[in-house]
């Protein structure tokens, strides 16, 4: 488990004075990143084989958004972890411990050079410790989009300051983007993401929008489908 402290800043927050919902995503993805660079087990082994974990999905509840200047803390643990793939809950609290934003997460190991799915030993599996997932409504990682006719937008730049230090989109920009396409991004309960292949600088891009009742479908496409977001408020 990796516990962070830390205030709610002006660079968090975003329209209305409300926090924005990448600004949440940065807080969750910052202390589950600082876990696995400071793990016992996993660091060694990730700067030995060059390799790292790539999330592959994302489902976000927000139960209350943090309030600018509050001080909160953020925590993250293994729940569950197999050869290929990682599951980790990482929780916003507020400052009297009230339970602000829900996360599960699912990341692949990856072999950085080559951009490609390894296994990790089983030994090494054996010796993380894991702890019990966080209450909370677990929908499934992959997202089910309906068979509804889509509105498509025109092309989207893919700027540098999306780009990570694994050279793609990070997985807190992909939000920057489909909240574009959200009525109120702000009024958003829960939020699922399904990273389905990175989006590097000169990928060509465009938005696919089904909106169902009070759901929305991002999907972000090109020459594949690269993600899809589900919205609900």
């Amino acid at each position: 488990m990796y516990i962070m402290e830390r205030d709610v800043e002006c660079s968090d927050i975003g329209i209305s004075g409300n926090i924005r919902n990448s600004a949440v995503l940065d807080l969750l993805q910052d202390c589950a990143i600082r876990h696995l660079d400071t793990h016992p087990v996993m660091a060694p082994f990730f700067k030995e084989e060059n390799s790292c974990m790539f999330l592959v999905s994302r489902q976000m509840q927000i139960l209350r958004r943090p309030r600018y200047h509050e001080h909160i803390t953020v925590k993250t643990w293994t729940c569950e972890l197999k050869r290929m793939y990682g599951f980790r809950n990482t929780m916003i609290y507020g400052e009297d411990g009230e339970e602000l934003v829900k996360s599960y997460e699912s990341g692949a190991f990856m072999d950085i050079a080559s951009q490609r799915p390894i296994k990790a030993p089983q030994e090494l599996v054996e010796q993380v410790r894991l702890y019990p997932k966080a209450d909370m409504e677990y929908a499934s990682r992959k997202i089910t989009v309906p068979k509804l006719s889509a509105e498509i937008y025109p092309d989207i730049k893919v700027l540098k300051c999306f780009i990570d230090m694994n050279e793609h989109v990070n997985n807190a920009r992909y939000l920057d983007i489909t909240d574009e396409y959200i009525d109120d991004a702000m009024a958003v309960k829960q939020i699922r993401v399904e990273y389905k292949a990175p989006i590097r600088l000169d990928s060509r891009i465009h938005a696919e929008v089904i909106r169902d009742n009070n759901t929305t479908f991002v999907s972000l496409v090109g020459d594949k489908v690269y993600c899809t977001v589900e919205y609900i408020v």
